[in-house]
């Protein structure tokens, strides 16, 4: 086997683990963005109807989504490439990899600095408070807040004590799912986390560490950037030797 094959069937390899690392990250954007929007839908409508602010949690499931589709049309290119031994595809592939891995770097740091941080607290946090106060008058909000309550195991807004002021109990959403009441005394209700807290840090460690993981596989795409290129180059002195080839045909 040449050298030249050799550089072929690796692309190759590596191009099916970006599809598989694009479809992952592509469905993991369109996961968070279904459950940020089961959050969202907790909020008083009437309350953001003047907020046109667009926040980066909002975004961060986009920028995956987009992410994901892009890696899976590179790899489908530099498939392609590579098997017809096409200069020409190989040459967009590398440049999608020089792309991918530039605007890998940009994100990634957008995500470390604005979404770990204080504006992504105080989205979630203005989020869960608005929903966990429309408990109070709401019957259909109450159930929407006790499945997210269930859902991140957390208790009221800052904590079970929320309850205290307008019930005489906790919801059983609260406390363990074969009790039939969860009373202010129950322990294992009083020692949950408020949701306010579970899902600012559920929302950054999703996104940190798929940020992280991006950052990771960009080392496997230069990789990939490297066999590109070495087989574009080769199919350059092929065709190179094939013309010079056909010129001394022409002379003879």
């Amino acid at each position: 086997m040449s050298s030249e094959d050799i550089i072929q069937t690796a692309l190759h390899i590596v191009n099916i683990i970006y599809s598989v690392f694009g479809t992952i990250i592509a469905a993991t954007g369109i996961w968070f963005f279904v459950e940020l929007s089961e959050l969202i839908s907790l909020r008083n409508s009437n309350h953001y109807l003047l907020d046109y602010r667009v926040y980066w949690p909002q975004v961060v499931p986009w920028l995956f989504i987009l992410y994901g589709v892009f890696v899976m049309l590179t790899a489908v290119c530099g498939w392609c490439g590579a098997n017809k031994e096409s200069r020409g595809l190989l040459g967009i592939h590398g440049v999608f990899l020089l792309f991918i891995v530039i605007g890998q770097l940009i994100a990634a740091t957008l995500i470390f600095v604005y979404v770990d941080g204080e504006a992504t607290d105080n989205f979630i946090t203005d989020t869960v408070y608005d929903g966990y106060h429309n408990t109070e008058s709401n019957t259909e909000a109450l159930e929407a807040f006790g499945r997210f309550e269930r859902k991140l195991r957390c208790c009221g807004a800052n904590g079970a004590r929320d309850y205290k002021s307008w019930r005489n109990d906790l919801p059983l959403s609260c406390c363990l799912d074969s009790q039939s009441i969860c009373e202010f005394t129950d322990k294992e209700a009083n020692e949950r986390l408020g949701c306010a807290k579970v899902a600012s840090v559920y929302t950054k460690i999703i996104s940190s560490s798929v940020a992280g993981a991006s950052l990771l596989f960009s080392l496997v795409e230069i990789v990939g950037l490297v066999l590109a290129w070495r087989l574009f180059d080769s199919l350059k002195e092929v065709e190179h030797y094939i013309q010079d080839e056909m010129a001394g045909e022409t002379e003879c």
